[in-house]
């Protein structure tokens, strides 16, 4: 199960990261952990308004939820919004995660 971190000194352990992971519209800033794979969402003001971040959080969420089965233990992800992502379908917001997930399990089996 994905844990969500949601405390200020959470987020400053996962700094300085191992490596990045991008997609058009995210960057996932990664560090090994040996607990179950946690999860940040930073999202600037610059993506939008704020009912538009939180819509933009909340979708995050609910994917990850959804695949939970996808995401490999022993990780901590920050995952940063880039400009636009609030703006994705849905479809293509599932799809550029769902790639960099799938980056991170290949980097796993390594």
């Amino acid at each position: 199960m994905a844990r969500f971190i949601t405390r200020h000194h959470e987020y400053r352990s996962l700094f300085p990261c191992e490596f990045y992971l991008r997609s058009e519209h995210f960057l996932a800033a990664v560090t090994s952990s040996d607990a179950e794979f946690s999860l940040g969402i930073t999202i600037g003001k610059n993506i939008g308004k704020a009912h538009q971040r939180n819509k933009l959080k909340r979708r995050i969420k609910a994917f990850m939820r959804s695949n939970e089965q996808l995401l490999p233990d022993g990780f901590k992800l920050n995952l940063i919004a880039r400009v636009g992502a609030a703006q994705l379908s849905w479809p293509s917001l599932c799809e550029q995660l769902h790639q960099i997930i799938q980056s991170l399990k290949d980097r796993s089996l390594k």
